[in-house]
């Protein structure tokens, strides 16, 4: 296999991973009701495994980092796709609620072991154009696992039993482990010197520029999960009208794609103003506006917000710090989840309505934050 053969199928096999990867994040969302009423628990129970879930895929994400420093990279990437199909598979046998938090735990922890390394086997392999592309596939993935899986788990939850969603997710994974060890290259291993790594982490979040990056980061994920789940409690009509509005956010999602053109045109502060603001509009018109058609559009519109946004601050925290590039990532990474595991939280004891104002300003907090990071900037 030549050079940009290996390259080019490396390209779609990193994507796949990521969305099939990080569709595990969601997949519990559409089906809380039917695990409940097979396992005999109760919705919170399983609302509280798909937190614990993201709680371990965050920590996991500090975890394997540093680990991959000294084992290698691809090591990490490949057999953590292995040892994620047999935990993937564990969950699809849970009995009650505390097999089922275990389960999911270990499987979040597993699951952390792709993206707590892909980006900085990106930095080493590839250079900087193709690296480029090959960053925003990867985070376009991400997004589009967000609306992808949910679909495969209330389609798979409809045809068979919740039970089937993980037994394919293992599949996938299984296949995945066989496909990346023969296609990834090794990368070189970087014998680092040894520092205590919350010593890094939190060297990093002293950085004034860095620390308004990452309360960016936590609100993102945090309103994708936070929308989502109480769109699923809250939405009164027909289950194929709501497979509809989570399959339109698809679309959203494609616009990531094209962030690095924006950010060539606008830059990345005016970018992150401009995702926000759309935001907050989608925010605002869901207010008022409840149709299954109406929904679909705004939903686009809020996907697309974060569609612009994510890039963005990834490449806005590579801009800030040069040394310790790939613990900045992981630190942003491991606050990214820590948002999506209390999305649930917030979305089981708020209404639809209050979800959307709260988001709203939220997403107002991040334009402030966006204008200080300005004039910090400006001021440096």
């Amino acid at each position: 296999m030549n050079t940009f053969t290996r390259k080019k199928y490396a390209f779609t096999l990193l994507t796949l991973i990521s969305i099939l990867v990080a569709s595990n994040i969601y997949t519990l969302i559409p089906i809380y009701e039917a695990v409940a009423i097979d396992l005999d628990i109760s919705s919170v129970d399983v609302v509280i495994a798909g937190s614990l879930f993201t709680l371990f895929y965050a920590g996991g994400l500090l975890s394997f980092g540093p680990i991959s420093n000294y084992v290698g990279r691809k090591k990490i990437l490949v057999y953590g796709l292995l040892i994620s199909s047999v935990t993937t598979f564990a969950v699809g046998f849970a009995t009650g609620a505390i097999t089922l938090w275990l389960t999911r735990s270990i499987q979040g922890f597993t699951l952390a072991s792709f993206a707590s390394v892909v980006f900085a086997y990106s930095f080493e392999m590839f250079p900087t154009k193709p690296r480029t592309l090959l960053v925003v596939l990867i985070n376009t993935g991400f997004l589009i696992a967000g609306i992808f899986g949910q679909l495969i788990s209330s389609l798979l939850s409809y045809q068979f039993s919740w039970n089937s969603v993980f037994f394919f997710f293992a599949f996938c994974y299984l296949l995945l482990f066989v496909l990346a060890f023969i296609i990834l290259a090794d990368s070189p291993i970087n014998r680092m010197k040894k520092e205590p790594v919350l010593a890094v982490y939190f060297s990093l979040i002293k950085d004034s520029l860095l620390a308004k990056c990452y309360v960016i980061t936590f609100s993102l994920l945090f309103s994708v999960i936070a929308f989502y789940d109480a769109l699923n409690r809250y939405f009164p009509g027909a289950n194929e009208d709501l497979f509809m509005i989570r399959t339109a956010g698809l679309i959203g999602a494609t616009l990531s794609i094209f962030t690095g053109k924006f950010i060539e045109k606008l830059g990345e502060l005016k970018t992150l103003e401009a995702g926000f603001i759309i935001g907050i509009l989608s925010f605002i018109a869901m207010l008022f506006y409840h149709r299954t058609a109406e929904l679909i559009v705004f939903s686009i519109l809020f996907i697309s917000s974060i569609s612009l946004v994510i890039p963005t601050v990834i490449t806005l925290i590579g801009s800030f710090v040069e040394k310790k590039r790939s613990q900045a990532l992981s630190l942003y990474s491991f606050i990214l989840l820590i948002g999506a595991s209390l999305g649930p939280s917030l979305a089981s004891f708020a209404s639809f309505h209050q979800i959307l104002i709260v988001l709203s300003m939220l997403f107002l907090l991040n334009l402030w934050l966006c204008q200080l990071i300005k004039n910090l900037k400006i001021g440096s």
